[in-house]
């Protein structure tokens, strides 16, 4: 299936799909190249069943990483 049929079915928005693709998050999905650096995704009918959606939000530890790279850059 593509990419918008997967948003669909897990009832996601496109752009959410499309950067777990790109994130290695959708199991058996697969980047078929077409030209020039374009091409599609094609994803198992099986993959709804086996993924697991991220949690939202920050992982841990992204504040205090972002926090100490502000305190760095500022010196």
């Amino acid at each position: 299936m593509t990419a918008t049929e997967f948003a669909k079915a897990m009832d996601y928005d496109y752009s959410t799909i499309m950067r777990w693709l790109r994130e290695g998050i959708v199991p058996g999905a697969e980047f078929v190249p077409i030209s020039g650096g374009f091409g599609v995704w094609q994803i198992p009918h099986s993959a709804i069943t086996e993924i697991k959606p991220p949690r939202p939000g920050r992982k841990r530890g992204e504040k205090k990483a972002a926090k100490k790279a502000r305190k760095g850059a500022a010196k």
